[in-house]
């Protein structure tokens, strides 16, 4: 089992699986993966970059997840 890491700083906007595991604090990256497609979105494919997933869907999915509507930007402002 893979432990995924929380990066310093900010989370980027793109991540990947190691990434996006910790992002949602998925116990492993397997167990991320595992879920992929029914709890969490299916990742952009980008060349020479592989799989990558867009932190404002992730965020969604929690969200969703949640039974809470995501934020709008609209809402904040």
């Amino acid at each position: 089992m893979t432990a995924p890491r929380t990066p310093l700083g900010a989370w980027p906007e793109w991540m990947r699986a190691e990434t996006a595991a910790a992002f949602v604090d998925e116990r492993s990256v397997e167990t991320f993966r595992r879920r992929v497609g029914t709890l969490y979105p299916e990742p952009t494919r980008i060349a020479g970059m592989g799989d990558r997933w867009l932190r404002a869907d992730l965020e969604s999915a929690v969200a969703a997840a949640a039974g809470r509507a995501p934020a709008d930007a609209a809402d904040i402002i």
